[in-house]
Formats: C-alpha cells, structure tokens, sequence
C-alpha cells in the first residue's frame, strides 16, 4: 500500500468500524479527513496483468473498512444533518474511485442513493457553506451515470423522486454547469430506461408546461426536451403519446392528455424537429365535427403559426391553407378565433407572402353577415400595424369602407348605431399620435374625416348622429387630437382670407412687402399639409393662376358655414382647375381645407335641435352633445345668427342644462352670441 492517501482511508475506515460508541464531533473529523483522502485518489484501472490484479485487490482491501463502516455502522441513517452530508460525499468518492463496479452490495444501493437524493433537495439552499461540496457531488454522479444503477435494482420510486427533486430544487440564479448536470442525469436514465420512460417523460413534461413551476424548472424541462430531440429512444414515446390523444384522447390513460395542445406548443419551441410527424396531424382537428375542437385546434394553430423565426406556416402548408379556411368556418365562433390570431401571426411574419394570405381572409371578414365576426375582423385590423406604409393605408382604406357600410345600414334601417363600430373612427382619430408615419399625421387625418368617413351622400342628420355617438366613446387623447385638426383647418382658412385680401392689395399696390407677407403666409399655410415644402411650391403656382374667378370662388368656399353649399362650391373650384392640372390633387385637399366639411352650421343646429328636444335620454349621449358644441364653439355663432329666435325657443322649450364631465355649461343666448360658461353646480340660466 504505496499510496499514503489510501493508506490514510484504509486506517480511517477501520478507526470508524472499531470505535463502539461514535459521538457527532469525532464522525464528522473522521469522515471529513476520509473524503479529503479519496479526493486524491485516482479511478481504478481495469487490472490487466497478474501484478495489475494484485494491486486491485490490495487497493479493494484498503477501501473495504471504510465501504463497511458507511453502510453497517448506522451513519447512513444518522440523525445528524453534517454526518449524512459527509456519508453522501465519502459515498459518492468511492463511487468514483471504484467505477465502473459499485462499491456496495444490491441491499445497500437503495439507502445510499436515497441518501445521495436527500442531498439534492438541499441543492435550493445557494447561500449554505457546503452548496459547493453538493454540487460536486452532483457532477460526479452524473459523470459516473451511477444513477442508471437505480434502474437496475428497480428503484424507480427513487428516480421518480429524485426527478422531482430536481425540478423543485432547481433555481434562475444556478450556474449553467449545475443546469447541465441534471439535464445530464435525466437523459442518461431515460436512454437506458424501457419500461419506466414514459413515467418519466411525464414528470419532465408536466414541468414544462407547469403554470406554478419556477422559470428555472420550465427551462430544466425544455434542455432535456431539447437535448433529448435526435434520440430514438424518447421521440417515439413524445410523438405516440401526442398522436394518441389528437386520434383517441379518451383511450390515453396519462392526466396529461388533457393538457396535449399546451405540451405541443411548448415542445415545439425547444425541440420541432421531434414533432414533424405530430404537427400535420393537426389537420384532423381543424376538420373536426365538434365546434370546441376546431377552435382549440384554431388557438393551437394560430400560436404555432406566430411563433417567429420558426416559419412553421412556410414547413407545413397544408396545414396553414387549413387553417386559412377556418376564417369562412361554418360557426361564428372558429371565425373569430381564426380572427384572433391573425393579428400575431402577421406580427410575427410582416413580409412573407403567408400574412398577405392572412390579411385578405380579415379584410374578407369585414363583410361578415355576423355583426360579431365583422366587429372583430374591425378589430384586428385596427390593431394590426407594420412599418409597411402601403400595407397600413389598405388596412385604413377597408376600415373606412366597412364604417361607410355601416352608416349606410343604419340610414336605412337595417342596423342601428353601435359602439363597436364607433369605434372605428375612434382609432383613426389616434393615428394622429403617429411620429413615424407621415400619411397618418392630423394633416391627411383631416381629410379622412371630411371626404372619407362617411359616404358622400350621407345626409347631415345622420353625420351628426355618428358624430355624437362617437364623441361619447372618446377619451383626452381622442379629444385633443380632434381639437388640433379643427384648429390648424380653422388657422389655414383664417391665412387663406388674409392672403386673398392681401391679394387684393398686391394688384392694387404692388410692394415687395406685401410680396414678403403672402410669401410667409404660403409657409404657414403649408404647415397644414404632409409635405409643407410641396405645399408651398404648389401655393405659390396657385398665385400664378390669372382666372380672377378661382379666387373669387375661394373667397365664397371660406364664407360659406353650411355642408352642402360648400360642397357644390368646391366642385365648381374643381371643374375650373381641371383633373388635368399637375397639382389637382393638392388644390383638391387645400379646397377640401378650406371647406366647412367636418362641422357645419348644420351640424351645430342639428345638436342643438337635438338637445332641446331631449326628455330623459342618455345622459353620455346629452353630454357628449354639449361637450362637442363646446369643441366646435366657432361654428355655434354663425348657427344661431340666422335664426336665434328658434335655437332659443327650442332650447327654452327643451332642456335647459347641458351637462358636461367639468361641470354644467349654461348657455346665453342674447343678440346672435353664444356665451358659454362653466359653472361647479347645475344652475338653469336660459335667456
């Protein structure tokens, strides 16, 4: 015995097996000397030669009173915590020292694994001096594969729970190599395990999709997953169990069958390669009978498909051109949950030709004969947005249409005003928030509003009608962004008359002043459009035009307060200039700027007809009435000049307060002047 480690084992060992009566301080000395001594002991070498054997048997002498000593001397049962560290670290050195044989017999190998597991579940505990001491012992159990030897003597009650262990142990803050070391003790038992893998395969899949399991455990279960994925042992276990319950879920007997969508999904994101033969299968469910399992079907799908950089609607198409049906699906419910997951599926894919696919099916939606399905196909896609400029006009261009399609519905009867689809120009109004899109700044929302929303022939009443029920749907951003509009239309027609008096002048008195003034009133002016820089050009080319008549017509297209005189007046501008013109389409919007087209006198008498005529109606739709007059107040003057007499005798017949979310707005109307005041308490003060 040349070695003075072994030799300090061999009288360690026999000192601890000679001893009759052990107390706690002197167990501890000695095995903590013992495990310091194997620690320096190389791994056996397989004897070749007769002096090779005979060195393996003095070595197997040395170590033989120390083997004896941890498994009949009592101390793999010690009620001392230290003591059963110390007996698991000895334990697992002799382990390694003595591989690939076992250092103990059969009858022993049960407790001291079960010891070895015990000390895994202290693993949680980073802070405790001995963490670095456990985790070696768990690297070298996981080198060694010793934990396969549970297999053998079926122990597997013991693997059970020491998989157990280790998912409820396992924690964000350990280190990779600890993370690696389990993985790497589970995959070693589920290679060489039969009967038992799928038991185990269990315990690994309820923890990863377990909602109450910690990040760390979810990830534990996602590497052996993922690292199990070219192996042939566990694939087919994953894909028949998954097959199984897609065919004839209720012949599975496992619990987890009713869990079978959430373990796809999540093992299709750490391991696809393992579901190729799963995933087609799909289909059957997506052309079910049943109603509920084509949309969980959908809802799986849907998700599997948004998934980036998987390009899973690309790897199996037929499964995607089925899925692209449930958007016309008999029931009403596959199509709005086809609709509810179209919106991450294009965020998820942008520019490939499969989102194109998906955003016909929403905007073939939006003509749903269910009112449901129409609102949600709204819905998306309102809230579908791109840096593709041209994908997100068409969006806007088919939200404008369904919102035409409805006003129409509800003028002639078929339909009446709803707030899902209020809704609409709700979200158009927010787009004026948007920095990085300059068609979608209030300048273009503007005309959106005047010559858009509403179809042309929609009469006044009805655009007041959806202007009130929508107003009652906005919040402080809806209001002020509908305030900025109003106010830079209101500066542009304002600069509009002081350029065509100052016109005037010019051709009476030409001054390189008055030249000087028009030139900066171009670039005010043009703040009002996209592009100002266009603006001004074409601002100025709108100077150069000889026909007094133009400008004459603009001086009426400014005066005019009523919807429809406006309009005829702007379609005489039009014809004067020409489609032909190179700026049409800019004199188109200035003219359209220029006109009393988002809110009239007609629109104020009409609220005002409405509130005074109002019994006991809806109080937000009453409030949303005065707070739009009070948002529109510039109009309200000229509204009631021409006939004063009957706004004050309607609002005397009527009611008398307009209430407003600040307080109560009292309304004086004296000499054609609308004065309006905030009072904190209600106060009837009509005159």
């Amino acid at each position: 015995m040349d070695d003075p480690s072994l030799k300090r084992v061999s009288e360690l060992g026999t000192q601890l097996a000679q001893r009759t009566r052990l107390n706690k301080d002197f167990i501890v000395k000695t095995l903590r000397e013992a495990a310091n001594a194997l620690s320096e002991l190389e791994q056996s070498p397989q004897p070749r030669t007769t002096k090779e054997v005979q060195a393996a048997k003095k070595r197997e002498a040395a170590l033989k009173p120390l083997t004896n000593a941890l498994v009949c001397g009592g101390l793999l049962h010690h009620g001392d915590k230290d003591v059963r560290f110390l007996v698991s670290v000895c334990a697992t050195e002799l382990f390694r020292v003595k591989a690939p044989e076992p250092p103990f017999e059969d009858k022993h190998l049960r407790d001291i694994f079960k010891l070895v597991i015990s000390l895994f579940a202290d693993l949680a505990d980073t802070a405790s001096p001995f963490f670095s001491k456990k985790v070696k012992v768990l690297d070298t159990v996981a080198q060694l594969r010793c934990c396969v030897i549970m297999l053998e003597i079926d122990c597997i009650d013991l693997v059970l729970e020491m998989f157990n262990t280790f998912f409820s142990v396992v924690r964000d803050d350990h280190h990779a190599s600890l993370i690696n070391a389990m993985t790497s003790i589970m995959i070693n038992i589920l290679n060489e395990s039969e009967e038992t893998s799928q038991k185990l395969l269990e315990v690994i899949l309820k923890n990863l999709i377990k909602q109450d399991a910690s990040f760390a455990a979810n990830q534990l279960a996602a590497s052996v997953i993922k690292t199990c994925e070219q192996e042939d042992e566990l694939n087919p276990l994953v894909c028949g169990f998954l097959t199984s319950c897609i065919y004839d879920r209720d012949a599975v007997s496992c619990e987890l069958k009713e869990f079978y969508h959430e373990i796809i999904y999540e093992v299709f994101q750490c391991a696809p390669q393992m579901l190729l033969a799963v995933i087609p299968n799909l289909i059957e469910e997506l052309l079910a009978d049943q109603v509920e399992v084509r949309i969980k079907a959908v809802n799986l799908v849907g998700k599997l498909f948004a998934l980036p950089e998987h390009h899973a609607a690309q790897k199996y198409h037929n499964l995607f051109v089925e899925f692209l049906k449930r958007f016309s699906d008999k029931s009403v419910d596959v199509r709005i949950r086809a609709l509810q997951c179209a919106k991450s599926f294009y965020l998820a894919n942008p520019s490939g030709s499969e989102s194109h696919e998906i955003i016909t099916s929403v905007e073939d939606r939006l003509l749903d004969f269910d009112d449901r399905v129409r609102m949600q196909a709204v819905l998306v896609a309102c809230d579908i947005c791109s840096s593709n400029t041209s994908v997100r006009k068409r969006a806007l261009q088919k939200l404008i249409e369904i919102y035409q399609f409805y006003c129409n519905k509800c003028y002639e009867g078929s339909m009446k005003i709803s707030h899902h689809f209020e809704e609409i120009p709700c979200k158009i109004m927010m787009l004026c928030y948007d920095k990085d899109c300059k068609e979608f700044r209030s300048q273009n929302i503007e005309l959106v509003l005047a010559d858009d929303l509403f179809p042309k022939h929609l009469c006044i009443e009805e655009r007041t009608k959806h202007w009130i029920h929508m107003f009652s749907l906005f919040s402080s951003p809806h209001e002020k962004a509908l305030s900025i509009i109003l106010t830079q239309k209101r500066r542009l027609q304002n600069e509009m008359k002081n350029y065509l008096a100052m016109r005037k002048k010019l051709k009476e008195i030409c001054s390189e002043e008055i030249q000087q003034k028009i030139e900066s009133m171009f670039t005010e002016m043009a703040a009002s459009f996209p592009d100002s820089r266009k603006a001004e050009e074409y601002l100025q080319k709108l100077n150069e035009i000889k026909d007094n008549n133009v400008f004459k017509s603009l001086e009426r297209l400014l005066e005019e307060q009523t919807f429809k005189t406006g309009q005829t007046i702007k379609d005489e501008l039009l014809g004067m200039i020409g489609d032909g013109n190179p700026f049409y389409e800019f004199l188109r919007s200035l003219f359209s700027k220029c006109s009393s087209n988002i809110f009239s006198t007609e629109h104020v008498e009409y609220i005002l007809n409405y509130l005074s005529n109002i019994e006991s109606g809806n109080k937000d739709l009453e409030d949303s009435s005065a707070n739009l007059l009070l948002l529109t107040g510039e109009a309200i003057c000229s509204a009631v000049r021409p006939e004063r007499e009957t706004a004050v005798m309607r609002l005397r017949e009527g009611t008398a307060v307009l209430r407003l979310r600040e307080g109560t707005a009292v309304m004086r109307l004296r000499e054609g002047t609308a004065v309006m005041r905030l009072r904190p308490e209600r106060e009837t003060a009509v005159q």
